[in-house]
């Protein structure tokens, strides 16, 4: 469990993960919602309703825009810029999830014009609330910013957040290099604290790291990674702690930070000056963060999550398209979670925090 800069360990109310699953998980424990999607095998049967938070749409406009990047960083990406509304429908529909929170994933929208991107932002934006209007109580969104154009990511903020369906606004891990605590895009998470916004990280390619591993896709290894560099950026520039109110959500279980935590927090050891920024400690900023279960629906990777945070601020995803509905939730199932456990992370806990 991690440690406060004092040493206590600090308690906090947990999952906990039958020993058989753990035990049973084997090399399984390894794999994500990617591999899920892909094992065959009979149909599961849910008895009970979901909201997925992790869920993301590819407007017909968008996906011209896109496609250089998916095809230098992804695979799979016929079926991905295949998406249609339809095709998410029939797949909440299969896995018995009553709700999808639509977001926009990499490579977001700045492809290096940025009046382009701010009128692509607002298109997205538009599209998604029009889903949510045509399909009632099916769809929710999380709106797309022009990110790193601060100015014009506030003023879609502002726009975007009267919208119906609205449920906070998507950012990516980094842009161009720069993580989400450089001082530049401060204005916005100032503007974001003020309104108390929900702010929903998704990873990207990160400029230095791409092509490390050629036998790698990149978004594979380097998105967890990238994940756990920006709350560490987050962190010790102070960014959590000046605001408060604003209602982190990372993907794929946080990446790698439930793994590395203690090492984040060291760095109030080494660098003593960075503790003014987090003067509750670094271990109190890092467990009001809520993340999704997309990519650890496995017994490995829940028992590092669970051992993190607070039960209540793990939510349910799948990363669709890319990631397996029905798949996840029945991997989701044989973790061994009591029926509360999985109630909260299925459903209960995504309805206290977006107030569906």
């Amino acid at each position: 469990m991690p440690k406060d800069r004092q040493g206590e360990a600090k308690s906090m109310p947990s999952l906990t993960i039958s020993r058989r699953a753990f035990v049973m998980g084997g090399a399984a424990a390894t794999l994500g919602t990617h591999v899920h999607a892909q094992t065959p095998g009979p149909a599961p049967v849910f008895t009970t309703s979901a909201i997925d938070v992790h869920h993301h749409f590819l407007p017909p406009f968008y996906k011209p825009l896109a496609k250089p990047w998916l095809d230098k960083f992804a695979t799979g990406v016929a079926a991905v810029l295949a998406w249609t509304p339809e095709a998410s429908l029939a797949a909440m529909d299969a896995a018995r999830i009553d709700r999808a929170v639509l977001s926009i994933s990499a490579p977001g929208v700045h492809f290096g014009d940025a009046a382009q991107a701010r009128s692509l932002a607002r298109d997205c934006n538009d599209y998604a609330a029009g889903l949510g209007k045509a399909h009632p109580g099916r769809f929710d969104f999380f709106a797309a910013l022009p990110m790193p154009d601060v100015d014009g990511a506030i003023r879609e903020a502002e726009r975007a957040l009267a919208l119906p369906g609205v449920r906070g606004v998507g950012l990516l891990s980094n842009y161009g290099g720069r993580y989400l605590g450089s001082p530049e895009f401060a204005p916005l998470f100032a503007w974001l604290g003020r309104r108390g916004a929900v702010v929903y990280v998704h990873p990207t390619d990160a400029p230095c790291c791409a092509g490390l591993v050629p036998e790698m896709a990149t978004p594979l290894i380097e998105f967890p990674v990238d994940t756990g560099r920006t709350i560490a950026s987050l962190l010790w520039s102070g960014t959590l702690n000046a605001h408060p109110n604003i209602r982190f959500i990372f993907s794929h279980g946080g990446g790698i930070l439930p793994m590395v935590a203690e090492r984040v927090a060291a760095m109030g050891y080494v660098r003593r000056d960075l503790l003014a920024k987090v003067p509750g400690g670094p271990v109190a900023a890092l467990s009001r963060l809520y993340v999704d279960t997309a990519s650890v629906t496995t017994p490995g990777a829940m028992a590092a999550l669970a051992a993190s945070l607070p039960a209540g601020q793990i939510l349910y995803g799948t990363d669709f398209p890319w990631g397996g509905l029905a798949s996840s939730r029945a991997a989701l199932a044989k973790l061994g979670l009591s029926a509360p456990q999985l109630a909260g992370i299925e459903c209960a806990n995504a309805r206290a925090l977006l107030a569906l």
